[in-house]
């Protein structure tokens, strides 16, 4: 297309750019002559370098057709600048993985990669891509945050060149057009991006790639909802391509498939040239005894030793906005649902601790039930103020944060990553987007403050985020013939999720979580459906939830129906939320009702919002 409407009145036009072309080789004098020797030397030139040798000249030369004027569209897009790429050469478990791929039948079954951080997946996606485009074939490698896709361009573009598109909602409406229409037109044969790429236009797919597998923002949940995996499947058996989906933390849904034989697992359980950094857990109840509130004598230690060697160290805090729970300071308890086992949730305007599953609420306790200390406190801390405190505790520190305030301007991912690789700063502090993926080879030390603070979010799905978050973010360190260390401190360090996480340990995790998700029905062992209801009215809310809830336990026998109950934020902008969920095991058995209650609410002022297997609830 010529052009392309993103918006009503407005429309995405080609980028051109005008050049100048020598069209008679004679002799003259002065400025026109240097500019037809510019033209002779280099062929066509930008019109806007010539202006600069004069400006007069160059409009007598147009004049007496002796140049011509020519309009070429250019992308928007700049290339990614990047270093010479240094062909790698396999260890003996990366190669035999990389066999195992290739090698494989053309029955469609998706290959999980199990790898430690570390232990080389690049590289091996690096290999399946060059068998792809020398069979002539396509491929599409995704990751979870747009805070990868520089690094990962940059190695892409010194292996591939220009074969290498970017698609990410990061680019501006023009740079999306325009790698959009290199893929329409053939003139690359790699896709870099985030979830939307894999809607990529390419026609001849041999390869689809998804890092990072396990994370969340593979799913969108806003319209139109889809799961970027099951995208993936489809293309990938629609195109009898081969699909890899890669993490060091796999979801338990994909790790159960791969122990049932629905995808074929792989593993590679050492790094490549290193060793898995050491670490220690710290308890910051026995710590704020001894006046340490925000970091531990051992983490203060041990980022001074960071800075006087000159090495780098990231500091996590993953404040993601969730509402401000609960904790005793005393003994670490943190109230939970008894019917549900998760964290409940502090409403301050009732005094109440809500179970957003259920609909279990108690008020607010003055003392704790386990150790009935008094010291119980609302807990809540943001990387702003986390940076802030890193100043005064560490004045000779270059400290850098990235998190969502920091990212928001374009190219600020690039600038960020760059100038700690760079070594202008010593401390990263950030969320969960400094976490995974990233490489830094000075980067000795990580500390993670909190290291509990996403079990308390109240999700079934809570320790399963922990462990990978904090599995993640430990592989940051030591990634090169530096040895790293990693220092987790909270207040529920005794968790099995933080437990397992120090000890690398994905398989008893895997097994610990499987006993609750069993427990409670929750996924693997059931699907989830989640209804989100929204209105003015509250008690006209409540009163349609309560005829919703009626239809679906009268119609949906072979369920599990919780609520309905508030969500978690439940009142916003004047307009009240609430939720029920369904757990099913067979799609077919719910989709009758679903259809019915979309079209009954179409149109009317309660407004009803379905999503299938939903990440957050």
């Amino acid at each position: 297309p010529v052009a392309l409407k993103v918006k009503k009145g407005r429309e995405i036009k080609k980028k051109y750019l005008s050049y100048i072309v020598l069209m008679q080789d004679i002799e003259l004098k002065g400025k026109q002559q240097e500019i037809i020797n510019i033209l002779k030397t280099k062929g066509k030139v930008l019109k806007t370098a010539l202006t600069k040798v004069s400006a007069s000249a160059l409009n007598l030369l147009l004049k007496k057709g002796i140049v011509k004027e020519e309009l070429l569209e250019e992308y928007r897009l700049n290339e990614t600048s990047c270093v010479p790429y240094q062909d790698v050469t396999l260890s003996s478990k990366q190669q035999e993985v990389l066999d195992k791929i290739l090698s494989a039948k053309d029955d469609f079954k998706p290959f999980l990669l199990h790898g430690v951080t570390g232990s080389g997946k690049t590289e091996i996606y690096i290999k399946l891509m060059e068998k792809v485009l020398l069979d002539g074939k396509e491929a599409i490698i995704l990751v979870p945050e747009i805070s990868l896709t520089p690094q990962l361009t940059s190695k892409f573009k010194s292996k591939f060149g220009n074969k290498v598109a970017v698609l990410h909602s990061a680019l501006s409406d023009g740079e999306k057009y325009d790698e959009w229409r290199k893929i329409y037109r053939k003139e690359v044969s790699i896709v870099i991006g985030a979830r939307s790429a894999i809607f990529a236009p390419f026609t001849n797919l041999g390869l689809i790639i998804i890092d990072e597998e396990h994370s969340d923002t593979y799913k969108q949940e806003n319209v139109p909802k889809y799961n970027t995996i099951d995208i993936a499947i489809y293309r990938a058996r629609k195109h009898h391509c081969k699909l890899v989906l890669g993490s060091a933390t796999p979801s338990i849904e994909s790790y159960t498939r791969s122990m049932v034989g629905t995808y074929e697992r792989l593993e590679l359980k050492t790094r490549v040239n290193a060793s898995m950094p050491k670490v220690t857990l710290v308890d910051m109840k026995d710590e704020i005894k001894k006046g340490h509130k925000l970091f531990s004598s051992l983490l203060i230690d041990k980022i001074n030793k960071c800075l006087n060697n000159n090495e780098q160290c990231i500091i996590l805090l993953n404040r993601r906005g969730y509402a401000t729970t609960v904790v005793c300071h005393n003994c670490g308890c943190t109230l939970t649902c008894p019917k549900c086992d998760i964290p409940l949730t502090y409403h301050k305007k009732n005094n109440v601790m809500l179970c957003h599953y259920c609909g279990y609420q108690t008020y607010k306790p003055t003392i704790c039930e386990k150790c009935h200390s008094r010291d119980i406190n609302e807990f809540g801390l943001g990387t702003e103020k986390l940076e802030e405190e890193i100043l005064k505790q560490f004045p000779q520190a270059k400290t850098l944060r990235m998190d969502f305030d920091t990212t928001s301007r374009k190219g600020s991912h690039e600038r960020i990553i760059e100038d700690f690789k760079n070594q202008k700063y010593n401390i990263l502090v950030g969320t969960q987007m400094i976490a995974k993926g990233l490489n830094f080879e000075n980067v000795t030390l990580v500390g993670v403050i909190n290291a509990d603070n996403s079990l308390n979010v109240p999700d079934f799905r809570s320790a399963e985020r922990t462990f990978s978050l904090l599995s993640q973010v430990a592989g940051r360190a030591g990634r090169s013939s530096l040895n790293g260390e990693v220092i987790f401190q909270g207040f529920n360090m005794d968790h099995y999720s933080i437990i397992c996480a120090s000890n690398h340990d994905y398989e008893t995790f895997y097994k610990e979580e499987m006993k609750i998700r069993k427990a409670l029905d929750y996924p693997p062992y059931y699907n989830l459906c989640l209804i989100k209801t929204k209105g003015q009215n509250e008690e006209g809310l409540n009163s349609e939830n309560n005829k919703i809830i009626a239809y679906l336990r009268k119609n949906l026998p072979k369920t599990i129906i919780l609520g309905p109950s508030p969500c978690m934020i439940p009142k916003i902008n004047n307009i009240y939320y609430m939720q029920i969920i369904i757990k099913y095991k067979n799609i077919h058995d719910i989709m009758d009702a679903l259809k019915f209650l979309s079209n009954k609410y179409a149109g009317k002022k309660i407004t009803l919002d379905i999503d299938i297997n939903p990440y957050h609830l």
